[in-house]
């Protein structure tokens, strides 16, 4: 008798257990512990040369096991449905390692790219031993971000119980997402067409949606990054000829944002079709799934890759040559970096300055709050980089948090990114992709925000998530469930 209420208690646990796997992201495993983990012991071993050569070395074997990294996630991608680990790791590899890389192959290693504010012809041994160190620990506390699993039931009620409403009103709202794209526009030329027309294929500077202090207009037309994104995704999931006409919406709403050659705010419109496709793997390939998602894939990258090239001389075919066409940006996160600590703590002590208040403040008007303060640290970073010319960079957001706190401001933002996303992983884990497209949007968005934080740490960023938030709120109704929530996907009719 003991025995039989033993089994049958031991039998229900597997299979609670089994559920909950199902719905909780893949753990980090062994393998890729031990290869941060060797990655982070190189990266101090370099302490130990004066060659650049054998910097260039080491940084080459850090590459490859970066690279080893990125391609056991990809594995999971399929596999698990969940792309946060993979985000992560290919985050670190695109961002700094491949920029790490062109370094190394220069002629002659850690040469300074011509033209960049640093006055000497290779960068320093101990800028570049520090990088590594930096990056090196930052992958590492990335992967144990990721692997802190809190109880978030109750968090995540809200999330997981917003369903698609597709009543009238709302309908409405959909389509004039629209409009919210195209509204600085309207108001700045005067709703003049050929203006407008003129704007949108000139060069970069033509129309600007990212600009510091943005208006009621820019704030709406945030709004617009949402509706192309979600059009995406219906289209996707249209089995007829609507989904012509969701491509038409999707093409229309995401045109200033494409065309304005801010390559991030595409990443925000895209990835979310990239979440719904990988949804309908459901754990198998086949060869029209591969083929969708190859599809797919091209089609953001080469439309980021045009972003690139015509944004700075504009809309016009045969004004830029296929080399550049063809030429692969590194992002340059590295040196960014690289510069970073050369200013900090050498030409100014540590900020000690957090990024969140800024989050808060950003959307003070300034004819409200005149003297309303921006980031200090980025101010100084950015003016010692540009030096008074007309644009504005980035220093990574492991060169913010060193200009702040050192390596401990790495450790800290590297398990902060990786926490995220396994929040955003999980909450994705629970939606249905039938009957929650608009909360499948908002989570790519979430994706995205954590992408582009390997930049910098910036609340224009946080907006573009924020605003489709927002329309989210508009664009479903609240399910309640009978008892306790149940955290499995509901089979709702889409």
């Amino acid at each position: 008798m003991i025995s039989r209420s033993y089994s049958e208690t031991f039998f229900r646990w597997r299979r609670r257990r089994a559920q909950a796997s199902e719905f909780t992201p893949p753990r980090v495993r062994g393998i890729e512990w031990l290869l941060a983990l060797i990655s982070v012991v190189i990266a101090f071993a370099g302490y130990e040369t004066r060659s650049y050569s054998r910097l260039a070395f080491a940084t080459e074997t850090l590459v490859g096991l970066s690279f080893v990294l990125v391609a056991l996630a990809t594995r999971e991608v399929f596999k698990a449905g969940s792309i946060g680990k993979f985000c992560l790791v290919a985050g670190v590899f695109v961002f700094y390692w491949i920029d790490a890389l062109a370094l190394c192959l220069q002629k002659n290693a850690f040469g300074v790219p011509e033209g960049f504010p640093y006055n000497a012809t290779q960068f320093d041994q101990e800028l570049v031993q520090q990088a590594l160190v930096y990056v090196t620990v930052f992958q590492l506390l990335l992967l144990v971000g990721y692997s802190i699993r809190p109880r978030l039931d109750r968090p995540l009620q809200f999330f997981a119980s917003r369903v698609d409403s597709l009543s009238f009103d709302r309908s409405l709202i959909a389509f004039s997402l629209i409009l919210c794209s195209f509204t600085p526009l309207f108001i700045y030329y005067d709703f003049d067409i050929l203006k407008i027309i003129t704007a949108l294929l000139a060069s970069r500077s033509g129309t600007d949606f990212e600009a510091p202090e943005p208006g009621l207009a820019q704030h709406l037309a945030l709004f617009g990054i949402y509706g192309a994104a979600l059009f995406f995704v219906y289209a996707l999931k249209a089995a007829t000829w609507r989904r012509l006409w969701w491509l038409a919406l999707a093409v229309i709403a995401a045109l200033p944002f494409v065309l304005g050659g801010t390559r991030h705010i595409w990443l925000y419109i895209s990835l979310p079709s990239v979440l719904i496709v990988l949804r309908g793997f459901k754990g198998s390939l086949s060869h029209k799934r591969v083929v969708g998602l190859t599809t797919v894939a091209l089609v953001i990258l080469v439309v980021a890759q045009a972003q690139f090239v015509y944004r700075s001389v504009g809309w016009r075919i045969g004004d830029v040559s296929s080399q550049e066409l063809s030429r692969i940006n590194t992002n340059g996160q590295l040196t960014a970096l690289l510069f970073a600590e050369h200013l900090v703590p050498g030409q100014h002590s540590y900020f000690y300055e957090l990024a969140e208040p800024y989050f808060l403040i950003h959307w003070v008007p300034r004819q409200i709050w005149p003297e309303k303060p921006i980031m200090e640290s980025w101010a100084f970073y950015n003016d010692s980089y540009v030096q008074g010319a007309n644009f504005n960079v980035t220093p990574s957001i492991i060169g913010q948090f060193h200009l702040n706190w050192g390596l401990p401001g790495v450790i800290v933002i590297g398990a902060w990114l990786g926490f995220l996303m396994m929040v955003a992983d999980q909450l994705l884990l629970l939606l249905n992709s039938n009957s929650q497209r608009a909360m499948f949007v908002v989570v790519g968005m979430f994706y995205a925000f954590i992408i582009s934080s390997f930049r910098i740490y910036s609340p224009i960023y946080f907006s573009y998530f924020f605003f489709g938030f927002l329309a989210m709120l508009l664009l479903t109704r609240r399910r309640v469930f009978a008892g306790a929530v149940s955290f499995r996907p509901q089979q709702l009719p889409a």
